[in-house]
């Protein structure tokens, strides 16, 4: 060809042909599932060639990348579906079509890259007319095809250059060795001279062959700014990456998945780790009716708040799972609707009518997962309510799936990659083209396990729920460690002091006192530390009064706007300790809330605030709420917003003494 005297042919190039070998490709594995796609499209009579990554077939890394015939085009959805492959709709990305097919034996997704035109570029902007040609040059590799070893060589380096912008060391040899074919020429190295001139053409093989692969990305940059021919690559990209914000759609059947089970099962763990590692495109919707919220000091002293805010959840879930699901996303109900069905009889006529209006609102999944784990386990993980409640409700949600069609009750006190596995293959039997064989409505429900059978309560599962409990109780004294006393010798407690904050606080001192009771109260000032839980009018003072000389009071308090009397902000509570002379005085920040605290942020660091709100990023709203705390920070107001915290002051000689 025309271009071989103008391009370097080193005396070690081999044949063109060594860069791929038949016999060793017919040799290699090959995954069931990507060769029952080559069997398949062999049986259409029509020309497909295999792009590139011979190699990699056996369990696929990366996307398998296929060239077919236009003419295939309108039945090419009909052909993957048979093969056991679903498509994955996405606007913006030229004539690439996206399949996939989950393999639950080894737990992989294969995915499908599927063209009929060679364009090149992160948008597919620079396209070009060799698709044809390369059909009818392709050559047998055992079970598949592939381009001659000319055009093979080519269009790997375009698609490192022109695609992915550089080289990166595990491409390196496969690229030196493409280099050394394409010198020899070919048809495409003739149209490529063309478009980008025969001496940049020419510097890129030299480039790639001496091996100075740190030059790639200006290469790279070069070939894109000086390629000709075709449309407005400037203008195509553009439009391209304007219709890729449309997002990605399942063709056809889209399920709705729901996930029910008691605290502590993994629900939130389990979906959140599907919607990161599922390729297909899904949504997290969550169904929650009573968790805290923002405004719940508020709507507790409004009659009917908490069902109006329990409706305004509920239909606003279910708005977003219908939403989702027009538009083809794969829907991830965390709880749903059949909660309002553990309810019971009770609760009024209110609470009867949003159950009813939740069982109408919120649609129902067509898969529904009961994850089933022990109550010992349950607590253990979360340390909330008692092992003998979860083990209750467990129950209760077990006797429920049994009436619930297309339920499947999974066994979660699995390893959590086994649990996801399970609900992989779940949902993939609600997608794939084989779709219908997994549930059946009215069906009692199905049990399956992540690993082995259904796990049974270890003979030391008292012990470790004993052990949780007292790790519990410990977890409630965590304010001690914003005192310089770990271990106080006389604790004195008052205020809103639950049954099981007392108890942690005999952990801590077995003679701990309450000091709003007469009976109890000490004589004089015995106490080194004081603890005061949402105080009421007068138990600061008598917390003073119970103080001894360089004592330390411990203020747990939430904001309260309607609160009558007292300090109804975090700084309202710091301000009366420093009123009332103690030094010292700081305020903390119980992130996320008092009853679930995961941090004790100093209000006074704006670092810490703001290492905290990136952890808590991906939260409902989080990014709103980042933002109107970056605000309060910059006006100084950020202590009239904390919902929730501890203020911690030292009582000085000089107070004591007065």
């Amino acid at each position: 060809m025309e271009i071989t005297s103008d391009l370097p042919v080193p005396e070690e190039l081999g044949h063109p042909g060594a860069l791929t070998e038949p016999d060793v490709a017919g040799r290699q594995q090959i995954h069931p599932r990507v060769a029952a796609v080559f069997d398949t499209l062999d049986g259409t009579g029509l020309p497909w060639l295999l792009l590139r990554g011979e190699d990699d077939l056996a369990l696929p890394a990366g996307d398998v990348d296929i060239l077919v015939d236009k003419h295939l085009l309108s039945r090419l959805d009909d052909v993957m579906a048979a093969a056991g492959f679903c498509r994955v709709l996405a606007w913006g990305h030229g004539s690439h079509r996206f399949y996939f097919s989950y393999s639950p034996g080894d737990g992989a997704w294969i995915k499908l890259d599927v063209v009929s035109d060679l364009a090149f570029g992160s948008c597919q902007q620079w396209r070009t007319p060799w698709a044809p040609r390369c059909l009818r040059r392709r050559i047998r590799h055992g079970s598949y095809w592939m381009p001659d070893a000319a055009d093979q060589a080519w269009l790997l380096l375009l698609h490192l250059f022109m695609d992915k912008g550089g080289i990166t060391p595990a491409r390196q040899e496969a690229a030196r060795a493409a280099a050394k074919v394409a010198a020899d020429g070919g048809r495409i190295a003739e149209s490529v001279r063309r478009r980008v001139g025969a001496g940049l053409a020419t510097d890129m093989l030299n480039l790639v062959l001496a091996g100075r692969f740190g030059d790639a990305p200006a290469m790279a940059s070069r070939m894109r700014a000086s390629w000709s021919g075709g449309a407005n690559p400037a203008f195509m990209e553009a439009v391209r990456r304007t219709l890729r914000r449309s997002g990605a759609r399942l063709r056809g059947h889209t399920p709705l998945l729901g996930v029910m089970a008691p605290d502590g099962a993994g629900k939130t763990t389990l979906l959140n780790g599907l919607h990161a590692d599922v390729p297909l495109p899904t949504k997290y919707v969550y169904m929650g009716l009573w968790g805290a919220g923002p405004f719940d000091a508020v709507l507790n002293r409004i009659p009917g708040g908490r069902t109006a805010k329990k409706v305004y959840r509920l239909v606003r879930g279910g708005i977003l799972a219908r939403f989702y699901r027009r538009m083809g996303k794969v829907v991830l109900m965390d709880r749903v609707a059949y909660d309002a069905l553990l309810a019971g009889p009770g609760g009024g006529p209110l609470a009867r009518i949003s159950n009813a209006l939740a069982l109408a609102v919120i649609p129902a999944p067509d898969v529904l997962l009961v994850l089933d784990v022990p109550g010992a386990v349950m607590f253990e993980r979360k340390g909330e309510h008692s092992p003998e409640l979860l083990e209750s409700w467990r129950n209760d949600y077990l006797q429920l799936a049994g009436r619930l069609p297309g339920s499947r009750v999974v066994d979660a006190a699995q390893p959590v990659e086994a649990v996801q596995r399970v609900a992989t293959g779940i949902i993939w039997d609600t997608c794939s083209p084989a779709a219908g064989r997994a549930t059946t409505p009215g069906r009692a429900p199905h049990r399956t396990t992540a690993v082995g059978p259904t796990s049974q309560i270890p003979a030391a599962a008292e012990t470790v729920a004993g052990e949780a409990l007292s790790l519990h109780l410990w977890r409630l004294l965590d304010w001690r460690f914003l005192l310089p006393v770990l271990q106080p010798r006389t604790l004195g407690f008052a205020g809103r002091v639950s049954a099981e904050t007392e108890s942690a606080l005999r952990l801590l001192d077995p003679q701990a006192v309450r000091l709003d009771e007469p009976d109890t109260r000490p004589a004089g000032r015995t106490c080194d530390v004081v603890l005061l839980a949402s105080p009421g009018p007068g138990q600061i003072e008598s917390a003073g009064l119970a103080l001894e000389p360089g004592g330390w009071i411990c203020v747990e308090a939430s904001r309260s706007l309607l609160q009558r009397s007292g300090p109804r902000t975090l700084r309202g509570w710091k301000r009366t300790l420093e009123r009332r002379g103690y030094q010292d005085v700081a305020l903390y920040w119980n992130a996320p809330n008092r009853e679930r605290t995961a941090r004790l942020v100093p209000v006074r660091s704006g670092v810490s605030i703001r290492d905290t709100l990136a952890l808590r990023k991906d939260v409902r709203f989080g990014a709103l709420k980042a933002a109107a705390v970056h605000m309060a920070l910059a006006l100084h107001v950020f202590d009239l917003l904390v919902p929730e915290g501890t203020v911690t002051g030292r009582l000085p000689e000089r107070n004591a003494a007065q």
